[in-house]
């Protein structure tokens, strides 16, 4: 008994034992094969748990094409993916899309950019150059990358979208971005108070249109009788082939009759001068509030946006106080000339402010591809003070835009 006994517990302990070496050679494997595997692609086949790689962020420096890998990794249940999305990114992709518009084209149309790049120089005079530089291809090549960037960074596009569609849906996504830092609460209230400048631009310009001083029945009375008479008139015309002398008259007494009638209209219009003061006083005083409030703008952008409008010397607003005073401490008088001035001087104050206007910025790649203006071989691989001084801004135009720029920087960028 006792030996059976005794074989009964060393089969038990050897069982125990092949157990505790099974389990633990599975345990090294699970340790060798962690859960987070981290799995190569092509970079045409993007991973959707990886974000696209934001124009306004860091970009890759220029390099012939190569091979680019990129990874990602399996989300763990307590790991969280960072999908927010910065308020003024968000902005100035939405800006620049505008940048991409045949860019989109030439992808509908399965077409190569760099093919309708060389057919820009066919046929067009504005142009100093007769074909693109191979630096000019590179660049064009970059931006042609983030246009497809900024498709796939919005996501929810259809192949069917077109530009516009594609534009609304960057538009959408800026202004369903909250801003978190103070600049870019700076950029979300300039962009507030641009709207606010708008409905006063608005009121004011409805000012100025004459308005009838007759009742609102005695206007519709008037106007429905000017379309009945005018009905009798091509009735006459059209119902006869032959107008005989007594349709003739009949014509021209009805003629006379609606003529009578618009001119007691027109008599009736005047503008409200009143009005129009009062409207023209509110306007300038926002103007003055979009001022002092540019004091305490850090934000480039934000300044960017406001300049723009305040500065710009249309004839709602060209002898606001703002103005005026820019005008008596710079010397310059013609307002045209002045939103010249504006245009060029404002990316510079932005630079010196932090804005970025390296040779890969949006302003650089504007000129040296022509984006916005003619294309500027000088602009491309440089700075845009460089670029300005060197080349872009005329002797005779550089005293004023020293002057402007002085001004502008000691009233607001100090």
């Amino acid at each position: 008994m006792k030996s059976i006994k005794y074989i009964v517990v060393l089969t038990s302990i050897l069982l125990l034992v092949l157990y505790y070496i099974d389990n633990s050679s599975s345990a090294e494997e699970k340790k060798t094969n962690p859960i987070n595997q981290v799995s190569y692609q092509s970079v045409d086949s993007k991973p959707k748990t990886v974000k696209a790689q934001s124009k306004n962020t860091k970009k890759a420096k220029l390099k012939p094409q190569e091979t680019v890998v990129e990874y990602t990794h399996t989300i763990q249940p307590e790991e969280k993916p960072d999908l927010e999305l910065d308020y003024i990114t968000a902005y100035r992709d939405w800006q620049y899309f505008p940048n991409c518009y045949t860019d989109i084209e030439d992808f509908h149309n399965e077409k190569d950019p760099l093919q309708t790049l060389a057919e820009r120089f066919e046929n067009n005079p504005r142009e100093s150059q007769n074909e693109p530089t191979p630096q000019q291809n590179m660049y064009y090549q970059q931006h042609v990358d983030i246009c497809k960037t900024m498709i796939q960074d919005v996501g929810d596009i259809n192949e069917e979208d077109d530009y516009y569609q594609i534009l609304g849906k960057l538009e959408s996504r800026f202004n369903n971005t909250s801003p978190i830092t103070d600049e870019a609460k700076q950029l979300f209230h300039a962009l507030e108070m641009v709207r606010q400048l708008k409905r006063f631009q608005r009121n004011y310009l409805d000012a100025t249109y004459p308005v009838s001083n007759l009742p609102r029945e005695q206007q519709n009375f008037i106007t429905e009788k000017i379309q009945e008479l005018s009905t009798v008139i091509i009735e006459l015309y059209e119902s006869n082939e032959v107008l005989t002398e007594q349709h003739t008259q009949q014509i021209n007494l009805l003629s006379d009759e609606v003529e009578a009638l618009r001119n007691q209209l027109l008599a009736s219009r005047t503008i409200n001068q009143e009005n129009m003061k009062q409207r023209k006083q509110q306007t300038n005083g926002y103007l003055n509030s979009i001022d002092d409030y540019l004091h305490k703008v850090t934000s480039p952008d934000a300044y960017i946006v406001l300049v723009k409008e305040l500065y710009e010397p249309e004839y709602y607003q060209k002898d606001s106080t703002v103005i005026q005073r820019m005008k008596a401490q710079t010397g310059l008088q013609d307002s045209y000339y002045i939103r010249i001035l504006n245009r060029l001087v404002t990316p510079l104050v932005a630079c010196s402010m932090g804005y970025p206007c390296d040779a890969e910025s949006d302003y650089m790649m504007s000129y040296c591809l022509g984006l916005r203006d003619s294309m500027f071989n000088q602009a491309c691989g440089g700075n845009l003070e460089d670029f300005y001084f060197n080349f872009y801004i005329g002797q005779n135009q550089l005293n004023d835009v020293i002057a402007y720029f002085n001004f502008m920087v000691n009233r607001y960028a100090q």
